[in-house]
């Protein structure tokens, strides 16, 4: 400090050639001293809090993992593994999917027609005609739905038919849509559509004034029969005779097999079938294939648990520095890479017991991946659950790797103790810097004040210097 102050006096004047005291340049060159000790604190808590963020974060990713591996412990998970799919022929006839219990195989299917919604057809009637029940309320009962219908004095069949038709799809119990249909500029017609397909869904009505009206009795119609009276350009009647065509057919592996949909799920076991089209008497059948679905597998229940796992062990590695100084780190990356190379003893004699023996690879940085799929399609086809065991059961990887993180995250496990701990020593280090950065401030104004109560005495000596110089010498 004495080197300091005389540097300092030296200046004479008690300023610099800047705009800087020579006091301010002696604070800030004593400050110069002292930063490295400052900086090397902070960088040190700097690095501390680094630390603690990439366990934050990294707890993140294991917590992540623990519920992905939660999912293969729910009581459908062992079944997911049985996956099946259906590959048709030609899916402009039908589409097909399938569950895991399915029976693989080949058959064949033929569409004979599909399901249709029946259509009851009122008489043409001529628009401007007054309508018969002019006046009155009358009821219509369509498949015992009733509904009442009141009538102006001045209606025409015009208004007459939209009325009943409002009426009828005002019911929210009514099974039937009614449209106003003007097949002509003049005259009009009345249908009743069900809003469902099949003949159990076909259209029945009991008589009265308004149907009888429109041409709709049952000793002309004669309905719930196959010899239905077919609607014509002006009669009323069926779309169809018959009201079995209502339902849809189709050749499964040569036997006939009727629906009320088009969408059906309880013909083949573990396969829905939806028709799209019905096919000439002339066309071949459709092939329906059914396969174990290893890709289906692989990508929406295998992989993204691996990815789950991949990502924590690419975070542990992705800042080699933390991996390489920090023993808590590499202890925990040791422990998930262990996981692999342990054997699952649940699986039995003669079943697989490491994930790389059903075509899961092990790449050089770690993570996983399914990359024989042909080994991983052979267990599935001899018998799925080989497959689920390795990840479902209680010795199974994904209980392996649960068991390891919950011991982790615990209040007392590795990563709790080590946040602790970082956290313990970013509070020291935090107070040293806090700690040193006050002594040497207050080391600096006391440097100020011995350099300002120095310079005084220099420039009071100087003074007296000065004024002695100004007396005549002794002759």
């Amino acid at each position: 400090m004495s080197d300091l102050l005389g540097t300092a006096l030296s200046v004479g004047n008690g300023l610099s050639n800047g705009s800087q005291s020579s006091s301010d340049l002696l604070i800030e060159s004593f400050r110069r001293t002292k930063q490295p000790d400052i900086d090397a604190l902070k960088n040190k808590q700097s690095t501390l809090e680094n630390r603690q963020v990439f366990l934050n974060k990294l707890r993140t990713q294991l917590e992540i993992l623990t519920a992905k591996a939660d999912t293969l412990f729910t009581v459908e998970a062992p079944a997911s593994f049985n996956t099946k799919k259906v590959t048709v022929s030609d899916t402009s006839v039908l589409t097909a999917t399938a569950e895991g219990t399915a029976l693989i195989g080949i058959g064949t299917a033929k569409v004979d027609r599909l399901a249709t919604n029946d259509i009851l057809i009122s008489s043409r009637k001529n628009l401007s005609d007054a309508y018969t029940y002019a006046g009155l309320t009358k009821t219509i009962t369509i498949n015992s739905v009733s509904s009442d219908v009141t009538f102006d004095i001045a209606d025409t069949y015009e208004t007459a038919l939209s009325k009943i038709a409002t009426s009828v799809n005002a019911n929210s119990s009514s099974t039937v849509s009614a449209s106003v249909i003007k097949d002509t500029s003049s005259t009009a017609r009345l249908t009743f559509t069900s809003k469902s397909t099949g003949a159990v869904n076909q259209v029945n009505f009991t008589d009265g004034e308004v149907l009888g009206d429109l041409g709709i009795t049952a000793v002309s119609l004669n309905p719930n029969s196959a010899t239905r009276l077919q609607s014509t350009t002006t009669g009323a009647g069926y779309r169809l005779v018959n009201y079995n065509d209502l339902d849809s057919q189709i050749l499964i592996n040569g036997v006939q097999v009727t629906r009320d949909k088009n969408s059906f799920s309880d013909v083949l076991q573990g396969v829905t079938i939806n028709l799209q089209k019905s096919q000439a008497a002339d066309d071949a059948p459709i092939n329906l294939t059914t396969t174990v679905d290893t890709d289906k597998l692989a990508s929406t229940i295998i992989q993204p648990f691996l990815d789950t796992y991949n990502n924590v062990v690419k975070y542990l590695k992705q800042d080699p520095s933390i991996l390489r100084s920090d023993p808590s780190i590499r202890n925990i990356y040791s422990k998930l890479r262990n996981l692999v190379a342990e054997p699952i003893t649940t699986s039995g004699d003669g079943n697989p017991k490491y994930l790389t023996d059903i075509g899961i690879k092990i790449a050089n940085d770690g993570t996983l991946s399914v990359s024989d799929k042909d080994t991983l399609q052979e267990f599935l086809e001899s018998n799925p659950q080989k497959i689920s065991n390795l990840f479902t059961t209680s010795d199974g990887f994904a209980a392996k790797a649960k068991n390891a993180i919950t011991a982790l995250l615990g209040s007392d496990g590795l990563i709790s103790t080590r946040n602790s701990s970082l956290q313990s020593q970013i509070t020291s280090v935090s107070n040293r810097t806090l700690l040193l950065q006050k002594r040497v401030d207050t080391q600096a104004n006391s440097l100020r004040k011995e350099y300002e109560n120095l310079q005084k005495v220099y420039l009071k000596a100087q003074n007296q210097f000065s004024l002695l110089n100004g007396f005549p010498s002794a002759s």
